[in-house]
């Protein structure tokens, strides 16, 4: 038995440590708060604690998170998960090793240097996962530019069903119909409509409205014809130009040229530009601001399929964006990790924003629900989520058609998988032990979902 197991790893509530109580510190423990975990936060500015327990219901520490005798203090040996996401490497592995040897049932380390990858300290111990913010924001990126048109896609199921996030054409023949009266692609159907700075679960009597962003679930194959029902063409990316050659630009750089992309980063540091040019000889680096019109033209934005700015500073980027967008490229990517700006870049529209906190926070909750959510993915900062529960026997939702088993309002089953069988269920659909299924949700409804599906 493992102490994970011993301490009730599997139960709805678990007792986690959070080490940083920065952007992606704060925003995993909100996540977990709503969900009803224990939390203590350990942070050793006090400004950041002290924000965090002002608006948190957490237990924070305000200390140094590799001195052991502070993790004894707070019986770290009882902690089913140690979150190490301070913005300091040394701090983020030191912690979690300490953390480990005390007692943690499982440890995840936050690490930006791609050269802990090959740290010895990581090696061999399977309860001590390392995260890569950077990479994983690059695979983010790298994603969107395989499926033009959609503002996030994630996939489930092996790869089989496909969440995809889009701001349909004005000329989609959708606006001003009943949902119910709409017909879409086979086995497609939406989940989720954002409307000005309100998410909605549709249902049959919702009109969708010119400027709403959908949520939409359905088979992987039929992507591309789902995207032209909304009047969005796909088209060939053959060209990106990335503003900003740091660990974000520099990973997203390798993973298009492996894709046979054309690259070409902008860098305003000469000694940075100069390391790049050395390290990415396929990729043509020009020193320069991404703010600046002529090294954009140089760049060769105009004719770039998209334009990615990805430095640290979000009032950059978004006027590279701007300016991209305006000098013709036909689509543009922006980093910010300010989440005031959320509302402001979505009225706006001036790109296809990620934020690097959200997406690692994503990774994190993934690894804090039960044996019966199979993956998990966080929407609209948070305040939804999709998730994929696998049934097991006895589980609640068994025995009666879908329409009787009273789920939250504020959630919908968008597909189920059944074997090599995908479904997207009626009412009078009645699932089965082992089946898939694929559920839309606000947050705050999670725990009650995670009732329904877990077994008796």
């Amino acid at each position: 038995m493992t102490p994970g197991q011993r301490r009730g790893y599997y139960l709805a509530a678990m007792r986690v440590f959070i080490v940083g109580a920065g952007e992606v510190g704060y925003h995993t423990a909100a996540a977990l708060v709503r969900e009803g975990h224990d939390l203590v936060v350990v942070e050793k500015d006090p400004a950041k604690a002290e924000r965090i327990q002002s608006k948190l219901d957490v237990l924070p520490v305000t200390a140094d998170a590799c001195n052991p005798q502070v993790l004894r203090a707070h019986k770290v040996e009882d902690a089913d998960l140690f979150f190490a996401v301070s913005n300091d490497d040394a701090v983020n592995l030191l912690s979690a090793l300490t953390a480990r040897k005390l007692g943690a049932a499982r440890a995840v380390v936050r690490l930006s240097e791609a050269y802990h990858q090959f740290n010895p300290l990581l090696q061999g111990d399977p309860q001590l996962a390392p995260i890569f913010p950077e990479r994983l924001v690059a695979e983010e990126i790298l994603g969107l530019t395989k499926i033009q048109g959609a503002q996030k896609a994630r996939f489930f199921a092996e790869g089989r069903l496909v969440l995809l996030q889009v701001r349909p054409s004005s000329g989609a023949g959708i606006y001003g119909q009943q949902l119910k009266h709409l017909e879409g692609p086979e086995g497609w159907i939406l989940v989720g409509i954002r409307r000005g700075g309100a998410l909605v679960v549709p249902r049959g009597d919702t009109m969708l409205q010119r400027g709403d962003i959908l949520y939409a679930v359905g088979r992987t194959e039929t992507m591309e014809d789902f995207l032209r029902s909304l009047k969005i063409e796909p088209h060939p990316v053959r060209r990106v130009v990335i503003g900003g050659g740091g660990q974000v630009g520099r990973a997203l750089a390798r993973m298009l040229v492996a894709e046979k992309i054309q690259v070409t980063i902008i860098q305003r540091s000469g000694s940075q530009a100069f390391e790049l040019a050395a390290q990415l000889p396929e990729v043509l680096v020009l020193r320069g601001d991404a703010t600046d019109t002529a090294i954009q033209r140089e760049a060769g934005v105009p004719e770039a399929d998209y334009f990615v700015a990805a430095t640290q500073d979000d009032e950059n980027n978004i006027f590279a964006a701007l300016l991209a967008r305006e000098l013709g490229a036909r689509e543009t990517i922006l980093l910010y990790h300010n989440p005031e700006l959320r509302g402001l870049l979505h009225t706006v529209r001036v790109g296809l924003p990620i934020s690097p906190r959200l997406v690692i926070a994503g990774t994190i909750l993934r690894m804090v629900h039960r044996r019966e959510i199979v993956s998990l993915d966080l929407v609209e900062e948070g305040d939804a989520e999709v998730v994929e529960f696998q049934v097991p026997a006895q589980a609640r939702v068994l025995n009666k058609p879908l329409s009787e088993v009273h789920f939250p309002r504020d959630a919908i089953v968008g597909a189920v998988i059944r074997g090599e069988e995908l479904f997207v269920p009626g009412g009078e659909f009645r699932f089965e032990p082992g089946d898939r299924a694929l559920v839309f949700c606000l947050t705050e409804v999670l725990p009650a979902l995670e009732k329904i599906f877990r077994s008796r």
